[in-house]
């Protein structure tokens, strides 16, 4: 626990009181309670996008020296419990979301057999960009392979909104991640990469089922992170693609939405 040096919060939960109402920090009161006696911290908010951008801030105060051990957590707040249990009532459903999810992931100097996070790789929705869906994917795929030189298919997973359809559909919103693959097949498609018809057997291939709680940022992407590291450094994947979108707009201030990519990729300097 000593050794970590900076904690990032990217929970969507706001703390304070009367004159401070989201004046926040929950990270440091996380590492107090978890014994990280020689840490500070701070939170990152960004609705569903937070957990990545926290992961990008870690990656680049660790890639430039700043910090050897950066901590990126992010919690369930109580008000996300449960969320979708009207569209489930409503189908006869038991009240599927019973849990709180949470995630932590530890980002630290390249070790020589680790995944490295491609600060390269960054995709970012920018704020004139526009909101609409290819926009946004445009912003968050398309660009950032275009400018590594890779193509879709160089991607052997995109872990994107992965909310489970178990959860989403009867309340209305359909299977979410399937609609997001979708989306990136028909932007292999626009750049002749595959065929209309390969669309199926790309989201097949590179797609996976969504399966996670629907309590924003937690869904989105993070929850194949532990997999996609474990698959990297056995070999089996050579390079995974995040990437989150929020709803800024959710808060009133904005009619805007958000998103954030980046690639994990095997370490090229592994050691046999």
């Amino acid at each position: 626990p000593a050794e970590v040096e900076y904690i990032l919060n990217s929970g969507e939960e706001a703390v304070g009181e009367r004159y401070q109402r989201g004046g926040g920090n929950l990270a440091k009161a996380v590492g107090e309670m978890c014994g990280l006696s020689n840490a500070t911290g701070s939170d990152v908010k960004a609705f569903c996008c937070g957990p990545l951008h926290a992961l990008m801030m870690a990656g680049a105060l660790v890639g430039s020296g700043v910090f050897d051990k950066v901590a990126v957590v992010g919690g369930c707040s109580l008000a996300k419990l449960g969320m979708k249990f009207q569209g489930h009532l409503l189908h006869d459903y038991p009240i599927l979301e019973d849990v709180l999810a949470a995630v932590a992931v530890l980002v630290g100097k390249d070790d020589g057999v680790s995944p490295v996070l491609r600060l390269d790789s960054i995709g970012r929705h920018s704020i004139g960009a526009g909101s609409s869906q290819q926009a946004v994917f445009e912003k968050l795929v398309s660009e950032p392979l275009a400018r590594l030189g890779l193509g879709f298919q160089d991607v052997d997973k995109y872990a994107t909104e992965l909310q489970n359809p178990e959860v989403t559909e009867p309340a209305g919103s359909g299977d979410v991640a399937r609609r997001n693959y979708q989306v990136i097949g028909a932007l292999a498609v626009l750049n002749q990469e595959i065929t209309r018809s390969d669309i199926p057997s790309f989201i097949q291939t590179h797609g996976m089922p969504g399966f996670s709680p629907t309590q924003g940022h937690i869904a989105s992407g993070i929850p194949f992170l532990g997999h996609a590291l474990d698959r990297v450094k056995t070999g089996t994947m050579q390079r995974v693609m995040f990437l989150a979108r929020g709803s800024l707009f959710l808060g009133r201030m904005t009619q805007m939405s958000d998103g954030l990519s980046f690639l994990i990729e095997k370490n090229p300097n592994e050691r046999s």
